[in-house]
């Protein structure tokens, strides 16, 4: 307001010095062109007063509201945004832990499905193996069975021969009771060849 009115003097000042300076008429002559009449000088300055006041009241003031609505309502905006990045920046620590603990978790889900598969393979290791010693011992068996068998086999071939040579020999017939004299004899000489 103050600096309006010194606007308003200033103005005056040098039009009527404006006007003083350039030739025509008098200053007194000017000055009663300017203010013709103390009345209505008056009337003017009180519409002016009134001019004032109603854009005041009917333009200041609601543009006023307005802005202040208008930085109340930025402001409120300003603080949610503030406040939603507090809650975000939580909850995106929230989700940082959570995935580190997801992935320490699954870390231990691999290292005990890593376990699991070491001790499978271990115990199928040891599965072959015993399946192997069992099928080589049952190999042996039916070797050792095959032996007795050969054994067996060769016993006989032997006695038979045996018993051909003794009947040839002694020439006559061999009873049981001499063919179990010679089969021992034998016998005994095959374990002392041994």
């Amino acid at each position: 307001m103050r600096k309006s009115k010194l606007a308003f003097i200033s103005l005056v000042t040098f039009s009527s010095v404006a006007l003083s300076s350039c030739k025509g008429p008098t200053t007194q002559e000017f000055m009663d062109k300017l203010f013709p009449n103390p009345w209505d000088a008056l009337a003017v300055f009180l519409a002016f007063i009134i001019l004032l006041i109603a854009v005041f009241y009917f333009a200041y003031k609601p543009v006023k509201k307005l802005l202040k609505q208008r930085g109340d309502y930025v402001e409120d905006k300003i603080k949610t945004a503030e406040t939603r990045e507090k809650e975000s920046a939580k909850l995106l620590n929230e989700a940082n832990e959570e995935i580190k603990a997801k992935r320490i978790e699954a870390m231990g889900i691999v290292e005990k499905a890593k376990e699991d598969a070491n001790k499978e393979r271990a115990a199928i290791l040891e599965k072959a193996k015993e399946e192997k010693q069992a099928e080589l011992q049952r190999t042996r068996e039916e070797i050792a069975q095959e032996i007795e068998a050969s054994k067996d086999e060769i016993h006989r071939e032997i006695v038979s021969v045996a018993l051909d040579a003794s009947s040839k020999v002694l020439e006559r017939e061999v009873n049981s009771k001499d063919n179990e004299k010679l089969i021992d004899s034998f016998i005994d000489d095959l374990k002392e060849d041994k």
